[in-house]
């Protein structure tokens, strides 16, 4: 039985966690591909945020920038947000009246914290998106695009 036991938990190590069904693209933590396993949308100060998990740590997208926690996937994002190069992105998201969050979007970057790079190109739906939220959501992003073409045929910027 103790056998048994233990060859269970053996075989349990040498699998990962599965992806998350969320999260789509690519992601390479310090030069070495990551799965992204979790997508946890949240509320702060700033607005609506999103964390992605992994096995290797986890990455923080809020306020139009990105942390790397490589100690905790699931806890906090001290220090400086990472140096991007490129960071292309298109998202939308909300919160609900019973506290829970919703985030839709896409992240196209090439960031760096001193000789560790961090690049992806990720699609991320997660929080349960309603109907009704995708819709309001696509509004919101017509209106934008919009609001962008308005200003580039203008001549502003």
């Amino acid at each position: 039985m103790r056998l048994r036991l233990l060859l269970l938990a053996l075989a349990a190590c040498g699998k990962s966690a599965p992806a998350s069904k969320e999260v789509t693209g690519t992601f390479a933590a310090k030069g070495e591909p990551v799965t992204v396993t979790k997508c946890r949308p949240a509320r702060g100060e700033s607005g609506v945020y999103v964390v992605l998990s992994t096995p290797k740590g986890a990455l923080r997208f809020e306020a139009k920038q990105l942390w790397w926690n490589g100690d905790d996937p699931e806890g906090a994002f001290p220090g400086a947000a990472l140096d991007c190069k490129k960071l292309d992105r298109s998202w939308g998201g909300g919160q609900r009246a019973d506290g829970s969050a919703y985030f839709r979007g896409t992240l196209d970057f090439d960031c760096h914290d001193g000789p560790n790079t961090y690049v992806g190109k990720l699609t991320v739906d997660c929080g349960n998106i309603t109907a009704e939220e995708r819709a309001q959501l696509d509004k919101q992003r017509t209106d934008m695009r919009d609001e962008q073409n308005k200003a580039a045929g203008s001549g502003a910027n």
